[in-house]
């Protein structure tokens, strides 16, 4: 009895050391490019980690596409649902971060805390305006879950909300959020359809058992 209490308290244990307090945020997403998609972006983060899926389907097309950053190498890792065209395995992308480049003109960044606040999904949440010279980014952050959500920039170099976070170094995520250019046009926006606050382990962040490396196979 005493060997069996003591495998059930090692593994509680344990479980506490590598799960911590996170947040799942799910998203519609709406922009130009889409033309009637439907688009779903779910952020996965806690305090110091963070993956992003983006599912997409126009009727034609139906996939979801996954994207963790490696802080620790240096690299973004991607896959998708099931077997690539042509491929009989799963297959990871491993892309140097140095490489990603972004896609947001901008020459100068200006991110004003406003200090309105309201709550969504239950959540305190701010609102915060990044303007650049051809954009102007509305979006509301948490200010009760304090994620470092702004160290993956870099990661994410296509994301206003993100290079507004990382300008002044805001701890938060982004819930809601509309981007338009200065004459008033919307670029993209984030509809929230939920946020749920969970426990996510080391395993929610690195690539699925059963995939292989891209690099490992030679294509």
């Amino acid at each position: 009895m005493k060997k069996i209490f003591s495998i059930v308290l090692g593994l509680v244990v344990a479980s506490g050391l590598f799960a911590a307090k996170g947040l799942v945020v799910v998203q519609k997403y709406t922009d130009v490019a889409s033309k009637g998609a439907n688009v779903t972006v779910t952020w996965s983060v806690t305090e110091t980690q963070c993956k992003m899926s983006m599912s997409y389907a126009d009727g034609k097309v139906n996939s979801t596409s996954y994207f963790i950053p490696d802080v620790a190498n240096g690299k973004l890792l991607s896959y998708s649902d099931g077997v690539a065209p042509g491929s009989s395995e799963k297959r990871y992308f491993t892309l140097p971060v140095q490489s990603i480049k972004s896609a947001i003109e901008a020459s100068r960044v200006s991110v004003s805390q406003t200090g309105e606040t309201k709550s969504i999904s239950g959540m305190l949440c701010e609102k915060v305006i990044v303007k650049t010279n051809r954009s102007t980014t509305e979006m509301w952050i948490t200010k009760d879950f304090k994620a470092d959500m702004f160290k993956f920039y870099p990661f994410f170099q296509s994301s206003y909300e993100l290079l507004g976070l990382n300008q002044e170094s805001l701890q938060g995520v982004p819930l809601e959020s509309v981007t338009k250019d200065n004459a008033g046009a919307v670029i993209n926006s984030f509809e929230l359809v939920s946020a749920t606050g969970t426990e996510l382990s080391a395993g929610d962040f690195t690539v699925p058992s059963g995939y292989k490396s891209a690099e490992d196979t030679g294509k």
